[in-house]
This record gives structure tokens, sequence and C-alpha cells, in this order.
């Protein structure tokens, strides 16, 4: 099979075997993955990717010095049934499947960060049975493949724990910020204002349905009209260092921050700023088992309008370049890659 290989931010396009299923385990075609965010600072930031992972006994446990398949946001169709399995799919059924491959020995391995099993950048991947959800008759395995990024959407609203009279502010529109948007809208929040230097990703915002957006260049988000007398909750979507020292100096008093970015690199806070102004603080992570299943459930019934969100679908062979092309905010939202195409 074809396949996207990355070791130490070098990506290339190889031939593999195809994997095996054993057993409890399924073999799938991919039929659509998403390239995520992480994906880029696995690429970028391989060794302290690894390292704070293995820290916080988190799940990327891949070295830094075998190539490696990644690919977690993916929507895939059922080919083949290894041993012990119950088969309550059929063949051929589209499928999704939070991307955890479960092992007897509680060693699982993530689907994406694993040097041991192929992720979505390959042409086939093993997920086990009982974590496959089928996907819906009449939705197209693109929008499907989002069920994974819009989970995590989800869960930081979930999150956030809001009492429904707030004010949202999501700073970054690329896409974890627009599935913050999708979840925040789908309950009705609101007002929910997109924050981003680029013009097109302020775009990408208001079609996800923010209510206004806003070019931080130009005004100052947290002076605006519409915030005004409402508690603000503030989703932190960008993850570079002092993006969180910059929103405690800035916001009123009592606001509510969810950090969704990914920051790998050490920062620098004040915390008696924040503490002058009460402020709250969540870090969040991935999402649970049923909000990724509400969020598959969401885009089926329309509830997660996923229509704007896809900029570009790409073969593997266009993968290394839109690693590249990704650095620029004007051009993409997020990525699909589709294996059958050249």
């Amino acid at each position: 099979m074809r396949a996207v290989m990355m070791e130490r931010g070098r990506l290339w396009v190889d031939d593999l075997p195809i994997p095996e299923p054993g057993p409890g385990e399924v073999l799938v075609a991919t039929q659509a993955c998403g390239i995520c965010g992480s994906d880029l600072h696995a690429a970028r930031h391989t060794e302290d990717f690894v390292k704070t992972s293995i820290e916080t006994g988190g799940a990327f446990k891949l070295t830094t010095f075998d190539p490696v398949v990644m690919g977690h946001e993916f929507c895939a169709e059922l080919i083949d049934h290894g041993p012990d399995t119950q088969k309550n799919l059929r063949s051929g059924q589209l499928i999704c499947s939070i991307p955890v491959l479960l092992r007897e020995d509680h060693k699982h391995l993530a689907v994406g960060y694993s040097n041991k099993v192929p992720g979505g950048f390959g042409e086939y991947m093993i997920l086990s049975e009982r974590m496959l959800l089928p996907v819906p008759d009449g939705i197209p395995a693109q929008a499907a493949a989002l069920t994974e990024p819009l989970a995590v959407g989800y869960h930081a609203v979930n999150k956030a724990r809001l009492a429904g009279d707030e004010a949202c502010l999501v700073l970054g529109c690329g896409p974890v910020g627009l599935a913050v948007i999708t979840a925040l809208k789908a309950r009705g929040a609101g007002p929910v204002v997109g924050v981003d230097f680029s013009t097109g990703r302020r775009q990408f915002a208001a079609g996800q349905g923010a209510d206004s957006v806003c070019d931080p260049d130009t005004e100052n988000p947290y002076a605006l009209a519409e915030l005004a007398n409402r508690r603000l909750v503030i989703f932190e979507c960008v993850g570079i260092p002092g993006m969180i020292d910059d929103i405690f100096a800035r916001t009123p008093n009592d606001a509510h921050i969810v950090v969704v970015g990914v920051c790998l690199q050490t920062d620098h806070i004040r915390p008696l700023v924040a503490v002058n102004k009460e402020l709250s603080m969540q870090f969040v992570l991935g999402y649970t088992p049923e909000e990724f299943r509400h969020s598959l459930a969401s885009i089926a019934d329309g509830q997660f309008d996923v229509t704007g969100l896809v900029s570009h679908e790409i073969g593997l062979n266009g993968v290394a370049e839109v690693f590249e092309a990704l650095r620029d905010p004007e051009r993409y939202a997020k990525v699909i890659i589709d294996p059958s195409l050249e």
C-alpha cells in the first residue's frame, strides 16, 4: 500500500505491506483523513512533542528515530475482519473510530502517532472492531472525517460549562477555532466572536456562524460593544508563547479562559494579573467516547454544519507540499487527504 511517511519533519510517499488485523481487529481502507494541527506540531517539533507526551503520560509514544504514518481524523471503509471478531458490521460499511487501537496487554496504540501501526495518511489501517462507529447512510466520507476535530471543539465547549448568558470570544480561527465556533453555535451560545489576523480565516469563521469577526490589528476584541455587560468566556485556539499572558493583561475581570491551542514551547505568565482580576482557566484535551459519538451524530443530523470547513482535498502525493503551505493561513481551513486521488 502507499502511505505518507514522516520522520523528524521529512515527509515522503512510500510503499508498505498492507497491515494484517489481529484478534479483535479489522482491516479498513482510508477514504478521507484530515490534517490536524497536532500533525504539524509532530512534524515540526518531533522531539519536543514526544518528550512532553511521555513526561505527562500521554498517548503519543512514537519514537523519533523511526518513520510514522500519521493521520487520526479519518473515515474508512471496512474491508475485512480479523480473528475473534463479532462481524456486526458488513464489509463495505463506512466507519469512523476514536484513533486508538486496543490491545489485550493494555499497551494501547494511538493510531496516527505510533511507529507500530499506520494512520490515515496511508491507504489501509487496522482498527479495533469494538471502537467502530458506522457512518449513517448519505454522509460522505469527507464530512464523516470531521467527526474527530469537531469532537475536540465540542469537548472544549462542554468543559467551559456555559450557563447561557456569556459572550464567547474565540481567539484563532484555524480548524480548532472553527470547530469551537461550530459547537458553540449548535448549542445556541452567543454572541460568538471569531478573532484572527487572517482575512481568510475570519471569513471561514463567519461561514461557520460566528455572530461577528474581529481583526485584532485594527480593533480591540475585548472592547467590542456586543461583549459589554456579559461574563466573557475566551477560547484560546492559537497555542503560541505569550498568548495566555496577553489574555490575562487585556481581558476584563472575572473572565473564564479555555485553553484549546497546543503550545509546545515553555511559556511565561504573570499569575498576579490573573489573581487581581479573579480569572479562571481550564486546559482541555481530546474528548470522551460519548462526545465522539455525539459529534458524528451531529454531523449526520445537520446540527454541526460542516459545509464550509473543508477548503482543500488532496492525494497522498500532495501532503508534503501542503504541510509547508499550511503556514499560510489565508488559503487553508481543513485539508482532507483522499488516498485515491493522484
